[in-house]
């Protein structure tokens, strides 16, 4: 589907693996009191045609496994969707939700970092660049959150470069 020029759904038949590092508990979103890094990976399936009528998303599951004295690390899932502003470079945003092996932990400085639950939502902004078909590059903001229905809703964020491999 292209909007203007702006292409949708150009890899929407194609399976992706994606590998990548980040820094921990960093972004616009959280406090940024924990320290760390991250190992990020994620495996998009090809989109469904049902999925067709809105963008051909594609159905994907990812990691952040947190290397900290405090970590929180996150499993995630859900749909993501992409945009071609040219024939190689592109944005992306998936959403959908996280299970977490902590809602709560504290770091050596006294400070709190409260999720408000094991399970919630999550987000992701990227953009990327593909050096060829089937190569290419991301940097990624990855955010989850309950979206303030709990009574805490610290959330917890990381940021990010990856490579990107799609057949």
């Amino acid at each position: 589907m292209a909007l203007g020029g702006i292409v949708i759904g150009k890899n929407a038949d194609l399976m992706e693996w994606r590998l990548g590092g980040g820094l921990y508990d960093t972004g616009p979103f959280t406090p940024d009191s924990f320290s760390g890094g991250t190992v990020n990976a994620e495996v998009l399936l090809p989109s469904p045609d049902f999925l067709a009528a809105i963008g051909s998303p594609r159905p994907y599951l990812g990691t952040d496994i947190a290397i900290s004295n405090d970590p929180i690390h996150v499993f995630y899932a859900g749909l993501n969707w992409e945009a071609y502003l040219t024939d190689a470079f592109y944005l992306g945003f998936s959403l959908g939700g996280s299970v977490n092996s902590d809602s709560k932990v504290g770091n050596d400085e006294g400070e709190v970092r409260d999720l408000g639950s094991p399970i919630l939502f999550h987000l992701q902004a990227s953009a990327g660049y593909d050096f060829t078909r089937n190569l290419g590059a991301q940097i990624y903001l990855n955010h989850v959150s309950n979206a303030n229905i709990a009574d805490s809703n610290d959330g917890l964020e990381s940021t990010g470069l990856r490579l990107v491999y799609r057949y």
